[in-house]
C-alpha cells in the first residue's frame, strides 16, 4: 500500500443559508448546464456565512443537505469552518470535518474577486471585464483570452487561445470549440473545452475535452503531467494508468469507451 498526499482542486459549496431547496435547484441548474463535468464532482461546504444560532435550531438539514447532493450525482466530502461546538452536528449527518487551508486560492478570504469570477465561468457566465471586451470588439472566428476566462455563451467559437501559464486553482472553459494553451497548466488547475484541448507546455492538473459528449475530442500535450484526464465523460487517474508517456509529449483519444494515450510524434 502507498499512502501518499497530492495537490487537487476541490469545488466549494460556499453557503449564507441552509435553504436545501433553493441551494438544490440551483446546484442542477448547473449540473444540467454541464452534466459531463459535474458528473459525480467531489464537494466541500464551507459554512463561514451561515448563521450558527439558527443551524443549531435545525441541526438535521446537514443530513438532508448530504442526501439531495448524492441525489444530484454529486459526492459530498465534509465541510469547513464549522464552530467546534456545531462539529458533533455534522459528524452524525455522515460529513467530514475539513481543514481550513488560508493559502489556497479556493479558501482564501482575501481572494473574493477571485471566487465569483470561477463562480461566474461555471455557471456560465464571463467576468465583467470580459464582457466590457466583448461589447467593444467584433466577434471573430478565434479569439484570445486571460485564464480564468470563457467564451462569450451564444457565440459559435472555433478555438480560445490563452498565451500565458494558467495557475493553481484556475479554470478555464472554451463553450463550442477548442482550446489551445501555449504555456504550461499548474497542479491543481483545471481546463475544459467543448471539442479539443492543446497543450503546448507541461499539462498539469485536471483536463477535461468534449465536455459536452463530443467523443471525436482529443488531447495533446507536450509533456502529460496530469492528475485527471477526461474526455466525453470518461475518465482517468494518471496515477492508475500503466503509460510509460509521463512527462512525455502524449496525444489521449476515446475509443470503444476507452481512454488511449498514445506518443504524440
Amino acid at each position: 500500500m502507498i499512502l501518499k498526499g497530492e495537490m487537487s482542486m476541490l469545488n466549494v459549496l460556499h453557503l449564507q443559508e441552509l435553504d436545501i431547496d433553493k441551494i438544490c435547484t440551483e446546484l442542477k441548474l448547473k449540473r444540467d448546464g454541464s452534466p459531463q463535468f459535474f458528473l459525480r464532482i467531489p464537494i466541500v461546504l464551507d459554512c463561514a456565512k451561515l448563521d450558527f444560532n439558527a443551524i443549531k435550531k435545525v441541526p438535521l438539514q446537514f443530513a438532508t443537505l448530504k442526501n439531495r447532493l448524492l441525489q444530484l450525482g454529486f459526492v459530498p466530502l465534509g465541510a469547513r469552518n464549522m464552530p467546534k461546538d456545531m462539529q458533533e452536528v455534522l459528524l452524525k449527518a455522515g460529513w467530514t470535518i475539513m481543514p481550513v487551508n488560508n493559502k489556497s486560492n479556493l479558501v482564501n478570504k482575501n481572494s473574493e474577486d477571485t471566487l465569483e469570477k470561477q463562480d461566474n465561468i461555471m455557471s456560465g457566465k464571463p467576468p465583467e471585464e470580459l464582457r466590457k471586451k466583448e461589447s467593444a470588439t467584433s466577434s471573430s472566428p478565434a479569439s484570445s483570452a486571460s485564464p480564468g476566462t470563457k467564451a462569450k455563451p451564444g457565440k459559435k467559437v472555433a478555438s480560445l487561445t490563452i498565451d500565458r501559464p494558467v495557475r493553481s486553482g484556475q479554470q478555464i472553459y472554451a463553450a463550442g470549440g477548442d482550446l489551445t494553451i501555449l504555456a504550461a497548466t499548474s497542479a491543481g488547475s483545471e481546463i475544459m473545452a467543448d471539442g479539443s484541448i492543446h497543450v503546448y507546455g507541461a499539462l498539469r492538473g485536471r483536463v477535461l475535452a468534449g465536455v459536452n459528449g463530443n467523443q471525436l475530442a482529443r488531447i495533446y500535450c507536450s509533456s502529460l503531467q496530469a492528475e485527471l484526464i477526461v474526455i466525453a465523460g470518461r475518465y482517468q487517474l494518471l496515477d492508475e494508468s500503466n503509460t510509460t508517456l509521463i512527462g512525455k509529449p502524449a496525444m489521449i483519444r476515446l475509443d470503444n469507451e476507452k481512454l488511449i494515450i498514445e506518443p504524440l510524434s
